[in-house]
């Protein structure tokens, strides 16, 4: 299943908060890093996404380059975020990470309507909790099984942690749909799997989009079952560039450029 009506969303809420002004935003910068990808608009702001390579399953000729490479700096704004609704993983990257710069433009400039909270993740969960994750954010496990020990990681990657329990994504519905906290990684934003995802959480009390990928724009996702919305909010645009064209990780965007937001339904 694809994102494509959460993604249109998406698209529908920032054409309609930005309006007219939409027309005078432009890409200025476009960065595809091993780990994160980064854009910058008009503004100077930035947004990022998790780099993810082309599906296997993918008809796309275009496996491992962008077909508008060298191309997309100057572009609208407008046309570029529609790349989120591409069937070519790279050229999703690239739109996710336009969305996000948007939205941190829209928040700025909607203080009364966006307001954050200063809620942490593991805020959410309770003694005995069955926890669901999809994607291994491993700092997080060790705190996590402070709270409780009933904690389940859907992941492709080989992962040995005998910690946890680790299944594999066919696992996915059975282990979901029996969880309080469902966990969800924003990369899933990319790689066309959130919706699917999130339709599996069944009756959990909470159910959580996290990582540097996630939108600041919550309503599409609390309409589609989620509960918080928590990712990374890029406060320094050209070091943001700097870290992602140098293989940066989530700990150097929020040491060096970032910082993270919450917005809990």
């Amino acid at each position: 299943m694809e994102n494509n009506s959460l993604m249109k969303m998406l698209l529908d809420q920032i054409r309609q908060e930005l309006d007219g002004a939409l027309d005078d935003i432009y890409v200025e910068d476009v960065r595809v890093g091993v780990v994160y990808s980064g854009v910058k608009i008009t503004g100077g702001y930035g947004g990022i996404a998790a780099t993810q390579p082309q599906s296997p399953q993918s008809n796309s000729a275009h496996c491992s380059t962008l077909p508008k490479a060298g191309d997309m700096t100057g572009k609208p704004a407008s046309e570029i975020m529609e790349m989120v609704l591409s069937d070519n993983t790279l050229k999703a990257v690239v739109g996710v990470a336009t969305l996000n710069a948007l939205a941190t433009m829209i928040c700025d400039r909607n203080p009364e309507k966006y307001t954050f909270s200063d809620a942490d993740v593991l805020d959410l969960i309770k003694p005995g909790d069955r926890v669901g994750m999809v994607g291994h954010f491993s700092p997080m496990i060790p705190r996590i099984l402070k709270i409780t020990d009933q904690l389940t990681v859907i992941e492709k990657k080989d992962i040995f942690d005998d910690r946890i329990n680790v299944v594999r994504e066919h696992e996915a519905a059975e282990v979901l749909s029996g969880s309080d906290v469902v966990i969800i990684t924003a990369s899933t934003l990319v790689n066309g799997t959130t919706e699917e995802l999130i339709s599996m959480k069944g009756n959990a009390r909470e159910a959580v989009l996290l990582g540097p990928s996630a939108v600041m724009m919550p309503q599409p996702f609390y309409d589609k079952g989620f509960t918080a919305v928590m990712g990374t909010r890029i406060n320094d645009t050209d070091t943001m560039l700097k870290v992602v064209s140098e293989a940066g990780g989530t700990k150097h965007l929020l040491k060096k450029c970032g910082e993270k937001f919450s917005f809990v339904k």
